[in-house]
């Protein structure tokens, strides 16, 4: 009898250590996430089926590095843009537009279309960002004024955008920087600048 008391004291305790761990509440969450709620703009906005109907546009200013030169320029951007959120807060899209830039001594036409994939992140009831990046296939036409000629080459790009979004129901509003970067062609250009967009989503 004394022996099945040692062997039944020690099961006795695992036992009882186990459900006591069991009965702790899990830990808490990662305190440096935002805490946004579910039903407010932001907080629905980027759910799994949504579809993003949106468009760049604007006249901005920007600064663009060529190989061994610096210059300024105004150009004029519209880029309407379509995206769906595969799964919640990321998306994919596709993308096609034009922008017209005039510089001293002459000015360019791109005409551009491609993919790009992004991923929205809440932080509070109405604001959000939402980063992409995408790649482009363009074709640029450029216009010299001195002398007068023009010359079109086609390449292919890398395109990222970085807006601040304010949410409304099913609208929203977005303002932050933009890049793009030829990766192929002749006279390679990086362009970065601050663009608008706007746009809304179903589903």
């Amino acid at each position: 009898m004394l022996h099945r008391i040692a062997l039944l004291a020690p099961a006795l305790f695992v036992s009882s250590f186990s459900l006591g761990a069991a009965a702790q509440t899990p830990p808490a969450p990662d305190p440096g996430m935002p805490k946004v709620p579910a039903n407010s703009p932001s907080g629905v906005f980027g759910g799994k089926g949504q579809l993003a109907i949106l468009a760049e546009a604007g006249v901005v200013f920007e600064h663009k590095s060529f190989a061994d030169t610096d210059a300024s320029s105004t150009t004029l951007v519209l880029r309407p843009a379509i995206d769906y959120f595969v799964i919640d807060h990321l998306s994919v899209g596709a993308f096609t537009g034009v922008s017209y830039e005039k510089a001293a001594g002459g000015s360019s036409t791109t005409y551009g279309i491609g993919p790009r994939v992004g991923y929205d992140i809440p932080f509070t009831s109405r604001f959000s960002v939402w980063p992409k990046a995408g790649l482009s296939f363009n074709s640029t036409t450029l216009k010299f004024d001195a002398p007068p000629v023009s010359n079109t080459n086609a390449h292919l790009a890398l395109n990222l955008f970085v807006p601040v979004m304010y949410h409304t129901n099913h609208y929203f509003v977005g303002f932050g920087p933009g890049l793009d970067t030829d990766l192929t062609g002749d006279g390679k250009t990086t362009t970065f600048g601050l663009r608008l967009n706007v746009g809304g989503w179903l589903f």
